[in-house]
């Protein structure tokens, strides 16, 4: 099976690729079609709203005197959270992420899973007479379960693809058949790749009214605002900040290391921060989007074997932009699906996320074409 690796000694991830199958109503549309982020490792041709922000950060990181550590996890994460931000006022950008999961439920089973999300997102901009597009799918499938996890194998298998046009106009696809998901198989090799598929059908919300796809309004928030915007948006299951991490908490981080190197030419900062997990677990908005996100009424990070927290690890080009972030964590909790289907049990989880701003990778002609297709056959 090829694997999606991250070079981290030469700051290189290899290019992230996925496939979409369409099907409308059992019927498919067309055939498989591909999207490679083919310029993840080119520098980006846009400007990085806390471009100025980042290289200050960076800047008093390379000047400090003493205590070096300290001044390391600052910048650490403010460098995270500007990365995290710039996305609020980018005209358009495409990630491609990837994460599996082992849950260990004890007498009651066990569980591997894997998630992938594509999501490519263009702002609309009155201006240039442009409308906003989404096109931003998950696919999970379990690659391996026992016990309950095997029994209640259909809660956890799924997907879902939400296709927003002309700003503000709502089609939803989702999944055939659960076992219409797999992992595709390279035309060239014939090996299995480690990248999902499924057949898709038209769902519910077809061409439905959606809140507008549109940058932030106003003036980009400064530190202290994007502190106060990651609390504000915990609850509501739309947080800017990844990894579920209030990453400005006081003292949220054990450490953090600052490394850099080149890539087209440019500078790439690669920045490895350790969580406290005393103080993760004691934030109220970690603890929010942690418990969102596992459809969790109780859970808290916990350290590994060894006695490490989670970490997370991301890389920026010197304009501050995200290249690409890792997030390797451990948590547990209680967790319930579809309300018949209560579990307690500890989780180990490993994400990579790989981005391009490059206009062939978010070119949107493939993608509305499936569409069209779609409303063709819907009629």
């Amino acid at each position: 099976m090829k694997k999606i690796i991250l070079r981290v000694a030469a700051l290189l991830a290899l290019p992230a690729a996925l496939t979409g199958a369409v099907a409308c109503g059992g019927t498919p549309i067309g055939e498989n079609k591909s999207y490679y982020l083919q310029d993840d490792g080119i520098y980006p041709a846009v400007s990085a709203p806390y471009e100025e922000e980042s290289r200050a950060a960076i800047e008093r990181w390379k000047s400090a005197k003493s205590n070096k550590e300290e001044v390391a996890k600052e910048v650490a994460a403010e460098l995270y959270a500007y990365a995290c931000y710039n996305e609020e006022y980018l005209d358009r950008y495409v990630y491609f992420s990837s994460q599996t999961g082992y849950t260990d439920l004890g007498k009651d089973g066990y569980g591997n899973v894997t998630t992938q999300n594509y999501k490519l997102i263009i702002n609309a901009d009155e201006q240039k007479n442009q409308p906003g597009y989404k096109y931003h799918y998950t696919i999970k499938k379990v690659n391996e379960a026992d016990g309950k996890m095997e029994s209640y194998k259909n809660l956890f298998e799924q997907g879902r693809l939400r296709f927003v046009t002309d700003t503000t106009l709502l089609y939803r696809f989702e999944c055939e058949e659960e076992d219409t998901i797999k992992y595709v198989t390279d035309a060239e090799t014939g090996e299995q790749t480690d990248v999902l598929t499924c057949d898709w059908v038209t769902g519910k919300d077809w061409g439905s009214i959606d809140p507008p796809i549109e940058k932030r309004e106003g003036e980009k928030l400064t530190l202290s605002g994007i502190e106060e915007d990651i609390a504000a948006l915990a609850n509501n299951g739309e947080a800017v900040i990844h990894g579920n991490v209030n990453i400005l908490a006081d003292n949220i981080l054990r450490s953090a290391t600052i490394t850099e190197g080149t890539l087209d030419g440019h500078t790439v900062y690669e920045i490895a921060m350790e969580l406290d997990i005393e103080v993760a677990n004691a934030d109220k908005a970690s603890q929010t989007m942690l418990k969102n996100a596992n459809e969790a009424s109780e859970c808290k990070w916990i350290d590994d074997a060894e006695g490490n927290g989670p970490t997370i690890t991301f890389q920026i080009w010197d304009n501050g932009l995200m290249k690409y972030y890792r997030m390797d964590e451990q948590w547990q909790g209680t967790m319930v699906y579809a309300v018949i289907f209560r579990f307690e049990g500890k989780a180990t989880s490993s994400q990579e996320v790989w981005y391009s701003y490059s206009d062939g990778d978010t070119d949107m002609t493939e993608k509305l074409a499936m569409l069209d297709a779609a409303k063709q056959q819907v009629g």
